[in-house]
């Protein structure tokens, strides 16, 4: 009776055994399935189209962020590089986090892609980064000089400043046309 006993538990944790391995191998498989392109081997068309920035400049950025971002601590562990490459990918098209890491560019997790973007955003905002791009004008003079440079460059006069936006000409129709009111083509979002 004993016999069977322990030839019952043998075969139970024979089975547990094959089980486990199997999973080992699913996911060792989506890990083949999920290889990593090179971006660089991308042609720099194609690289600006999937990051919004040249080559170069993201490895000026990768260099520059480089202290502020944790190294990978095991061999499988994400770099730097790769860490920023998966924020721009996201920056770029704001896509699902889950789209992202699927790019062929990226191939992480979902879970992966949410701690690239937080370690990256951190890293944009640390003081020695963020005051050397990003510059408010702090005196008169300045704002008159950005004021000027924006109606130069673009003919919109009084704009000191934008953020991610495109400005569309909308030409009103003539004033004596009762049934489109010239200020209805008041733009109120300030």
């Amino acid at each position: 009776m004993a016999f069977d006993d322990d030839f019952e538990i043998y075969n139970i944790m024979q089975i547990n055994e094959l089980e486990i391995q199997n999973e080992i191998n699913i996911t060792n498989e989506v890990r083949r399935v999920m290889k990593q392109e090179d971006p660089f081997a991308f042609s720099e068309q194609q690289f600006i189209g999937t990051y919004r920035l040249s080559k170069v400049l993201v490895q000026k950025l990768t260099d520059e962020l480089s202290p502020f971002m944790s190294s990978p601590s095991t061999i499988a562990g994400l770099s730097i590089q790769r860490k920023l490459l998966t924020a721009l990918r996201f920056f770029a098209s704001g896509s699902y986090q889950q789209d992202i890491g699927e790019h062929r560019g990226a191939a992480v997790s979902q879970a992966s892609v949410s701690r690239c973007i937080t370690e990256v955003a951190n890293a944009l905002n640390v003081p020695e980064i963020l005051n050397k791009y990003i510059h408010f004008p702090s005196t008169i003079d300045e704002l008159k000089e950005v004021r000027l440079g924006f109606y130069e460059k673009f003919g919109i006069p009084g704009v000191v400043g934008v953020i991610d936006g495109t400005h569309i000409a909308i030409v009103p129709p003539k004033s004596d046309e009762p049934i489109y009111p010239e200020h209805v083509y008041i733009n109120r979002k300030g």
